[in-house]
């Protein structure tokens, strides 16, 4: 006789009925595990573990150990971090939130609802709203996403919430982006080497070169475009900027307000309080750094994509040197790519 088959609903539990141990196994265990017939590690978890099912005579044939047999099911891997079992693409941890998926979503439980024309400009919610703006847009591009994402965002802790650098709230990595492309494979790595270069040195040189959005989009498809400048409220290394004032207008208020306004900077981008990076560079020679390249003046809402090195002094919006208010994202404690095996 052959035995039946677990029911989807237990293998989507990781359970096999009389184990109740082997739920508590794979919260114990970490990585991913491979079946003993050349399956590869999967990022579809319910379908490998019932192709190795339904592959393996040791685990269906008659008369089959069934204590024996559990212990060669492939365990779903579990993320500690988010606390519960790794959804789709395990890699996707990084992307700059897009002018279209920010403007197109709905208010949540911390972010308010962007105006569909400007924007959020610096009124994100706080840290939590904006953590939360990454989430949505990593679980409207990857459905089922479970990791737990962060902006890199600094903050001063002066709003009611924590004084935070961004390059303490991401992790430690690695980082891929949508498509599987390695930003980093850990916080030295984020840093530009020499630091003129102003891209991060342990990214895919065509990631390097051009950030993606959450889709795995290039952020920049049409020359004529400028649309490169991302909120950070940060120095170069990913620390509280100095804005000569605590630190509250560069982060916008920690990200509450929409309507501070700042002194206005040079012609040069300089001299400014508002920090952005660049999520592509605007030549080989200048306009690099990812993080902190240059200034604009306030936190109010605002478009501008048609080119420019800087903000004219009375204005005052996020996107007036060239952008829209975006800024970054970073999944913790993702997974490098899974490596399709040779036939």
């Amino acid at each position: 006789m052959t035995r039946s088959l677990p029911s989807p609903r237990v293998l989507l539990a990781g359970l096999v009925p009389g184990s109740a141990a082997t739920l508590r196994r794979s919260r114990e265990r970490r990585g991913f595990t491979r079946a003993r017939h050349g399956f590869t590690r999967a990022r579809h978890g319910v379908l490998l573990l019932i192709g190795a099912l339904s592959a393996s005579p040791a685990l269906v044939g008659c008369g089959a150990d069934e204590s024996s047999s559990q212990q060669t099911l492939p365990l779903f891997d579990w993320d500690d971090v988010a606390g519960r079992p790794r959804g789709p693409r395990p890699h996707f941890s990084f992307f700059t939130t897009s002018q279209q998926g920010l403007f197109s979503l709905a208010a949540g439980a911390r972010a308010p609802a962007p105006d569909p024309v400007a924007g959020f400009g610096g009124d994100l919610g706080g840290i939590a709203g904006a953590d939360e703006i990454c989430t949505m847009l990593a679980q409207r591009s990857n459905p089922g996403d479970t990791k737990v994402w962060r902006a890199f965002l600094s903050t001063t802790g002066m709003f009611g919430g924590p004084r935070e650098d961004a390059i303490d709230r991401i992790g430690t990595g690695p980082w891929y982006d949508f498509e599987g492309r390695k930003f980093a494979d850990d916080l030295a790595g984020l840093m530009p080497e020499p630091d003129l270069d102003g891209r991060p040195r342990g990214a895919d040189p065509q990631l390097a070169a051009m950030f993606t959005g959450e889709n795995g989009e290039r952020m920049r498809e049409d020359t004529s475009v400028d649309n490169h400048d991302v909120l950070t409220g940060s120095d170069r290394f990913g620390r509280l900027y100095d804005d000569g004032e605590a630190g509250v207008v560069a982060t916008c208020e920690d990200w509450t307000s929409s309507t501070r306004r700042g002194r206005p900077g040079r012609a040069t981008g300089t001299g400014g309080q508002v920090p952005v990076g660049h999520s592509w560079p605007r030549s080989n020679a200048d306009g690099r750094h990812w993080i902190s390249e240059h200034t604009v003046n306030g936190c109010e809402p605002g478009v501008d994509v048609n080119g420019g090195t800087s903000a004219p002094t009375g204005d005052f919006r996020v996107g007036a040197a060239g952008g829209y208010g975006g800024f970054y994202c970073f999944a913790l404690n993702a997974v490098p790519p899974v490596l399709e095996s040779a036939p």
